[in-house]
């Protein structure tokens, strides 16, 4: 099964082998049990004042690369705009985030460190290291830029419980091609490739399980025929292999889906134009359908675990994904909004992570419970109980939480 109450669950092979023999040895993670069977039995309410279960920093606006899947820096990315407008990119404050951290560490939440690239924020062991202080867990997800020289002190906080990095080639020139400045060789390959064994080999010297090591591939018009070949990369080196069919809006969607934005909110939204992009037009679904059968082939009996997110795998289903944008691959509700607070590099605290536009509350102005539990909030809760918004359909936080 990879739905429960239209919600995304994990493959049962990689629960099995890895996620329930890590609750077993520390039983300091199984305090997030609660919050997973609230996650896919609990009743959402939007007046109700919740929990957190995750808690996702964006912790910078800087990044090293511009890959064209990205709704940040990519061709129509808001940050690309953002500093043509001239504008200065952000970073949280760290002492605002170590109050927050202090404030919220009874819900237990679970840390999510992305960008930009995080490893170029330097508070970023710090962050680790006060996570650990209250027994706290957090993953990290990175193009591996400036990760080797922190990455065993990182390990040694006991606090980092996954390890995200980008894999999105089969080789050194299609990574670095993909993951590559304009004009420049940034040998992401290599540091990806690098860190991959680094963490291997730390965990067999120290006799650690974690933390997991879970590559992260898009799938695009320059990789679809090589799905599996980026598997192979990866087959005995890491416990997870997610593949993401791009999260991509068309323009008629975006046209809609401003008008319904401002109709239910009194403003015009901006940033979702990110998510125009054309790296994904040209990716044929009866290869890709192809590929995706012969990475679940090549998988059996080894150690990574594949995963497709949204879990869609005949050619019918991939050409709806890419053609029909009114499909919402068997989500048809917004549940991460109960459970995921998303903050922004200025503080900004908001209810999606791709579709940024609305904010409920500023953590560097109030507490954290005041914007998590504030009108502002309940007010986006209201509103997608009525039903999705038009981009919602392409989004991370519908179809991967």
């Amino acid at each position: 099964m990879s739905k429960l109450n239209g919600r995304a669950l994990l493959p049962g092979r990689f629960v099995s082998k890895y996620i329930l023999p890590n609750l077993l040895k520390d039983l300091t993670h199984s305090s997030m049990l609660p919050q997973q069977f609230r996650k896919y039995f609990g009743t959402n309410n939007p007046e109700g004042e919740q929990k957190v279960q995750q808690i996702s920093l964006r912790v910078n606006e800087v990044c090293n690369l511009q890959c064209k899947s990205c709704g940040q820096w990519g061709e129509n990315g808001h940050l690309t705009e953002k500093l043509r407008r001239g504008e200065k990119l952000q970073e949280l404050d760290f002492d605002v985030v170590k109050r927050m951290v202090f404030e919220t560490r009874h819900d237990r939440p679970v840390y999510y460190i992305w960008g930009g690239e995080p490893t170029l924020w330097k508070p970023l062991l710090p962050l680790f290291q006060e996570l650990g202080k209250y027994n706290l867990y957090g993953s990290i997800v990175t193009n591996a830029q400036a990760l080797k020289p922190i990455l065993a002190d990182l390990i040694d906080t006991g606090a980092l419980s996954i390890l995200f990095l980008s894999l999105d080639g089969w080789n050194a020139e299609s990574q670095n091609v993909m993951r590559s400045p304009k004009g420049g060789n940034s040998e992401n390959f290599e540091k990806t490739m690098e860190v991959i064994d680094m963490v291997e080999e730390i965990k067999i010297k120290k006799g650690l399980t974690m933390p997991l090591v879970i590559p992260i591939s898009v799938i695009s018009n320059t990789n679809y025929e090589h799905l599996a070949d980026i598997h192979r990369l990866v087959l005995d080196k890491t416990q997870l292999h997610p593949y993401y069919f791009g999260w991509f809006i068309t323009e008629e969607r975006s046209a809609q889906h401003e008008k319904d934005f401002e109709s239910r909110f009194g403003y015009a939204p901006k940033n979702h134009r990110g998510y125009l992009k054309s790296c994904f037009n040209d990716v044929d679904p009866k290869v890709t359908a192809e590929q995706i059968a012969e990475v679940i082939r090549i998988s059996k009996g080894r150690a990574s675990v594949p995963q497709f997110l949204p879990d869609i795998y005949s050619e019918e289903d991939i050409a709806r994904y890419y053609n029909d944008h009114t499909w919402h691959c068997g989500y048809p509700h917004c549940d991460s909004i109960y459970h995921v607070a998303e903050v922004s590099p200025d503080g900004r605290v908001t209810p999606c992570r791709d579709y940024q536009d609305y904010t409920s509350g500023n953590i560097n102005e109030k507490p954290f419970y005041e914007v998590w539990n504030g009108p502002e909030m309940k007010k986006f809760r209201r509103e997608m109980k009525k039903g999705l918004m038009p981009v919602c359909t392409r989004c991370c936080g519908l179809q991967g939480f």
